[in-house]
């Protein structure tokens, strides 16, 4: 006889899902921003380091590198942290 699923775990997976999608979208809105206002946002980075207009352009390639390489690290703590948990939960289930 198949037990009665805990309703924690069913708590847990809506939780888990709910997460990820607001993950995803601050990763679009990231990248959106990345994509779309390039610019602005080296812009306001290079302020907050005290890198001039004239070094900006030395600085830029790397800021640009430096964001997609974070914006694999946050893509990749989101599926390790809420994609698979909710898959594993999603999947356990008893029918």
């Amino acid at each position: 006889m198949n037990k009665p699923r805990p309703e924690w775990l069913d708590w847990m997976e809506k939780i888990c899902f709910r997460c990820l999608l607001v993950s995803f979208g601050i990763l679009c809105f990231w990248a959106g921003g990345i994509l779309f206002a390039d610019a602005l946002i080296l812009s306001i980075h290079g302020k907050f380091l005290g890198i001039g207009e004239s070094d900006l352009s030395r600085f830029e390639y790397d800021a640009k590198i430096i964001h997609y390489q974070f914006l694999g690290y946050f893509k990749l703590g989101a599926m390790m942290l809420f994609f698979i948990p909710w898959l594993v939960l999603r999947f356990s289930r008893g029918k």
